[in-house]
């Protein structure tokens, strides 16, 4: 349970990290649109990375970068913030995706961060994600993960995964 929440995060802190890339670097949709932006001088991964620096963290130069400097890419905020500075084609497509009616964007990071620290604080966070899905909060946290939110036919997690992938689809479109 442990190595598939924290994995979970990863691959969508990744997908959305190549995504924003991706529209710089004026991708395709699945629908075979081609992305477009309105901001001059990006074409390159290292000017995407650069842009978001600047853009996201207010840090000066031009790399390299390392990633642990980088923003947190599963916060969604962080991929429209990006999206609309760089005047992406596909900002409300985007908007619409992240609008998607799911939980895991703000409470898969804290089932992350339990699984990855163990302590009071984070023990606590899970509590309350439990508590929001209509859960028992008793339960371990892994039991949380494993349960059935309210009025949900599988568990927790197996939710969220399947949010990920509809989000991504959207996302992609």
């Amino acid at each position: 349970m442990a190595f598939v929440t924290i994995e979970a995060l990863n691959l969508w802190a990744s997908f959305v990290r190549s995504f924003y890339i991706s529209c710089v670097l004026r991708a395709r949709t699945a629908t075979g649109a081609r992305i477009t932006i309105t901001r001059p001088g990006l074409h390159t991964t290292g000017d995407a990375i650069t842009f978001c620096m600047h853009q996201m963290k207010h840090r000066k130069g031009s790399g390299p970068w390392l990633r642990r400097q980088e923003p947190a890419w599963h916060d969604t905020s962080t991929v429209l913030n990006l999206l609309t500075a760089i005047g992406a084609s596909n900002l409300t497509q985007v908007q619409n995706a992240l609008s998607y009616p799911t939980s895991f964007p703000t409470m898969l990071p804290l089932a992350r961060h339990f699984f990855a620290h163990r302590n009071q604080d984070t023990m606590h966070d899970v509590q309350s994600i439990a508590r929001n899905l209509g859960v028992s909060a008793r339960l371990r946290p892994s039991d949380v993960l494993c349960s059935r939110a309210a009025g949900r036919p599988q568990n927790v997690l197996s939710d969220w995964l399947d949010d990920i992938r509809n989000v991504v689809d959207l996302m992609c479109q």
